[in-house]
């Protein structure tokens, strides 16, 4: 049964996620966290909408067997996609996802807007953060960049690279153009971009969805009473649904910290 002490089930699909649990590691020392990727089935942006909410079934199905006490989509795919299935089938657990979060996060920053959105090529043409801007703030301008280089920029490690530098030149002008008064890291591997990213950009506030993510899933638990009243040292489980040759050294890249439990299981 579901209780105080039980694990936060936090999922993606594949190993961006994990500056999401790292965050969460971060706001939450106490918790136990499981994290489920779909490192199998990744990418999913180039999937049928029906395709990925099947996929995010499964992997719901999977957590809710762990007996998690809240689900984190630590997916922009998946939160556009998919999100609302999620809530159906989650019931009464609190469920959070990175758009949401990223939103709220970003009228709070930005004095009038216009908000800058960079994210993958899919999560852009999906316009999910623009829509869940415009239900909190109707007046406010989005304006979004596809960056689809910065994913494989990240995972090959090159966080500090003049290849990833001169690629944000590229990205980010257009965006300057507008006259953006707040940025959005749209997407969960962008996080490890921050530093280079304001060197490019010094003046202009950066929301990370992961931060506002832990933050508001904090919030949350805190008002549910749901909080593990322990402060013995929590479990962190990570599960994958394939475990390709790097998935551990980039993991532990996002995560600053050694994945010591890794476990296969295949879904569907």
């Amino acid at each position: 049964m579901m209780n105080n002490q039980s694990a936060i089930g936090v999922f993606d699909s594949g190993v961006g996620g994990l500056t999401v649990v790292r965050a969460l590691i971060e706001r939450l020392p106490y918790e136990n966290i499981v994290y489920f990727g779909d490192t199998a089935r990744v990418p999913y942006g180039v999937k049928s909408r029906n395709t990925i909410e099947q996929f995010t079934e499964q992997m719901v199905q999977f957590l809710m067997e762990q007996n998690v006490k809240a689900l984190v989509i630590a997916c922009n795919t998946i939160a556009a996609v998919a999100g609302e299935r999620v809530r159906r089938l989650a019931g009464p657990l609190p469920v959070f996802d990175v758009i949401s979060a990223g939103a709220d996060a970003a009228i709070r920053h930005s004095q009038n807007g216009p908000i800058g959105v960079i994210a993958t090529t899919t999560t852009v043409n999906s316009n999910a953060y623009a829509r869940a801007i415009a239900i909190r703030q109707p007046n406010y301008r989005v304006i979004s960049q596809a960056c689809p280089l910065l994913v494989p920029l990240v995972e090959e490690g090159w966080l500090d690279h003049e290849v990833t530098r001169l690629t944000l030149r590229e990205y980010l002008p257009p965006l300057l153009a507008e006259r953006i008064d707040t940025l959005v890291l749209g997407c969960t591997h962008y996080p490890l971009l921050k530093p280079l990213i304001r060197e490019e950009i010094p003046d202009i506030p950066l929301v990370d969805s992961a931060l506002t993510t832990a933050e508001a899933v904090a919030y949350e638990l805190e008002k549910r009473h749901l909080l593990n009243p322990t402060t013995q040292t929590p479990d962190y489980r990570f599960f994958v649904s394939d475990i390709p040759l790097r998935f551990r050294a980039i993991g532990e890249r996002f995560l600053n910290r050694p994945i010591d439990q890794l476990e296969m299981v295949s879904l569907g």
